[in-house]
């Protein structure tokens, strides 16, 4: 898995990366005219007023950004969902909303984008891991 180190140019690039393929897919279904929608709300399209928004946003990154610079092991999940969560940020200063336009058709799920996909997936990463230090945890402390 993917550590922070100070030559570790690949960490450095990641969001990077990730940003620019969202960010490049966005732009390509609003050029060519394919089918998104401008979602103005947060996950799963709930409302809430701007201002929360941007405060609850502002703290996520302050803690994760924080979470990073002391849980090195960590880094790759977290770099997911931070890349995710600036490239959806970037849609909301230039757009007002986020561009979302993948439709699986599934129990009325609704339309999301890659970045949506990075979140969930950084997050769901941070979950299986932070289970798994805590099982090595438990086996270290029962093993003494």
């Amino acid at each position: 898995m993917l550590k922070m180190g100070n030559n570790n140019k690949l960490a450095f690039l990641l969001p990077f990366f990730l940003i620019f393929c969202d960010q490049l897919l966005k732009y390509m279904i609003r050029q060519n005219g394919g089918f998104y929608i401008c979602n103005q709300g947060i996950a799963f399209g709930i409302r809430i007023p701007e201002i929360f928004f941007w405060i609850f946003l502002t703290a996520v990154f302050f803690v994760v950004a924080s979470y990073i610079r002391k849980n090195s092991e960590y880094i790759f999940p977290l770099l997911l969902t931070l890349s995710g969560a600036f490239s959806n940020t970037i849609d909301r200063i230039f757009f007002g909303c986020v561009i979302d336009f993948i439709d699986i058709k599934v129990f009325n799920y609704p339309l999301f984008n890659l970045a949506d996909v990075f979140i969930v997936t950084g997050v769901i990463l941070l979950i299986i891991k932070s289970f798994k230090s805590e099982n090595q945890n438990l086996k270290i402390k029962s093993n003494k």
